[in-house]
Formats: C-alpha cells, structure tokens, sequence
C-alpha cells in the first residue's frame, strides 16, 4: 500500500510517501504561519519527485495533534478532501505518537509540546521499534503536574518543542532518570506519521472522513 503522510502540526511542515512502512520520499521545511500556501505545492513536488501520480496514492495517514489550531486545520483538510475525491482511506494519527516514534533508544518516552499560558501537552509512550504503546493518555497542565504522574522509578526520554523552555525543570526534577532526545527529534515527523497509520490500514481500518478532528490541547480563544 501507498501511503501519503501528511505532517502540519508544528513549524516543521512534513509529506512523505511510504509504501507500508519503508520510507519512500519525504518534504520537510520549516513553514511558520505558511502551511496553507505550503502544503498543496509540496504534495504535488513529493509526488514529481517521486515519479507518482495522485491516483497511486492509496491511503492517506495526516497528524491531528496536539498542535497548532490553523496549521492542524489545513493538514486535516487535506487529508480529508483527498480522500473524499479519490476515493481511499485515511487515518488520523497522534502527533504526541508519532514525536514519540522518532525518539530512540527504546524504553519509556515523553514526548512535550508547549501549549502556552504555562502548560505542556504530554503523553507517555513505551517504545520498542514498533508502533509507541500508549501507558498515560494525553495531559495538558503544568510541568510540575506532568512530572507527578510519570512513574517514579527507571529511565524516561524526554522530547519535543516545550523542552526549549521547560529541559533544565525536566533534569533537575528528575536528574539521571531523565534523557533529553537530541533536537533533531524534537519534532514530529510525516514518515512517522505514515508508519503509525500503517497498522491500521493493514487491518482494514480507517475513520470517518466526517469525523477526523484536530486534537487541541486547548478549547481556542477568539
């Protein structure tokens, strides 16, 4: 199976082609605020690039947060419009699950995104180089919250964009039990995105089209 992944729930903008899980091809840019403009013109230079056509694309798998209410809004849009007019399955994916995937070496892994006024959006994942085991769903609130819930024994590695702010809290609440991923791994990655939807696509299964919804870590403010 063909797979597009669609990445939008950061600054760091990713598409990538799997076919099931192997890495075809991949786009990823950092676009601040551009993600509409970006999105469309990067999925049809993913697809030149790799020599495809949009009709064998054969699934679609698209992050649906935690992230930035816009740019998870024209991610899902998308993913959503193409299904609809091309007729194949999509799947909405963790963007906590998919920050956790990227992380390595296996073992426990926190992944963090800042959801601003003070609060962390986190989860807790086991990683053993297949799909992340979810053992602690999504929280948002502050870090000290955060750290309470985390088991109290062994190693956890911890990654993603609120470490920017929040690593030195982290190693000092923690000291050796915690290891901060390298920043390259402080982002969520389409080619991870495509890899967790696999599975589920392997299976048969796939979502609604009417109900693949952004998972904000906070009701938006007007």
């Amino acid at each position: 199976m063909r797979i597009l992944a669609i990445e939008t729930s950061t600054s760091l903008g990713g598409v990538a082609i799997l076919e099931r899980e192997r890495l075809v091809r991949i786009i990823e840019e950092e676009v601040p605020r551009r993600h509409l403009e970006w999105l469309a013109p990067a999925i049809q230079r993913l697809l030149g690039e790799a020599g495809l056509s949009p009709s064998e694309i054969e699934a679609v798998a698209v992050s649906v947060g935690p992230g930035g209410f816009t740019s998870l809004r024209i991610g899902i849009a998308t993913a959503v419009a193409w299904g609809r007019a091309r007729g194949v399955p999509v799947v909405g994916v963790s963007t906590l699950a998919a920050l956790a995937a990227g992380v390595a070496p296996d073992g426990y892994v926190c992944p963090m995104l800042d959801a601003r006024r003070g609060e962390v959006a986190a989860a807790l994942f086991l990683t053993n180089g297949a799909e992340p085991k979810q053992v602690l769903g999504q929280i948002v609130a502050p870090l000290d919250q955060i750290l309470e819930k985390l088991p109290p024994e062994g190693p956890i590695t911890f990654a993603g964009d609120a470490l920017a702010m929040y690593e030195r809290e982290v190693t000092s609440r923690l000291g050796e039990r915690a290891t901060i991923a390298p920043r390259a791994q402080w982002a969520p990655r389409a080619a991870h995105v495509g890899r967790i939807g696999w599975p589920r696509l392997a299976r048969g299964e796939h979502d609604d089209l009417y109900h693949v919804l952004p998972v904000y870590a906070r009701v938006p403010v007007a």
